[in-house]
């Protein structure tokens, strides 16, 4: 028969040894570092970028290298900023949904009637079939 090891036989494993108390101590103290918005990065950057600060350093968390090697140049700035002390920048390779900027997301795109007589009559004109045929396709969405 094995022996269970639940619970109550861990919390009195780690309250018997002084450095594995201290550990349990911080541990139950611990709270998450609050995420800092980043508002003076560049759009392209910021919807990449997911930073925190702890204990008076910027952590800035890249999506890829590429970004990374951008946030080491704004790095310095954006901890002046955020009024931390140093900055580290570590590439983080978590997927974050993104949602499409507000313009794209409400904004219909509506092509008019004087738009779709242009397009049909530079069609007629064209030489090329496949672009004439796409130029008709997209007069076709005209507005009606």
């Amino acid at each position: 028969m094995s022996k269970a090891i639940g619970p109550a036989s861990i919390s009195l494993f780690f309250s018997r040894h002084q450095n594995l108390r201290q550990i349990k101590d911080r541990a139950h103290r611990f709270d998450e570092p609050a995420a800092t918005p980043v508002l003076s990065l560049p759009p392209a950057l910021s919807a990449r970028t997911h930073a925190l600060i702890e204990d008076g350093v910027l952590l800035l968390l890249a999506e890829n290298n590429a970004v990374a090697q951008m946030l080491r140049f704004h790095a310095p700035r954006l901890a002046r900023e955020q009024g931390a002390q140093e900055w580290k920048v570590r590439v983080a390779r978590i997927e974050t949904p993104r949602p499409l900027p507000a313009a794209e997301a409400t904004v219909e795109r509506v092509l008019s009637a004087d738009a779709a007589s242009m397009l049909s009559a530079t069609a007629d004109a064209v030489s090329d079939p496949d672009l004439s045929a796409a130029l008709r396709r997209l007069a076709s969405r005209a507005s009606q």
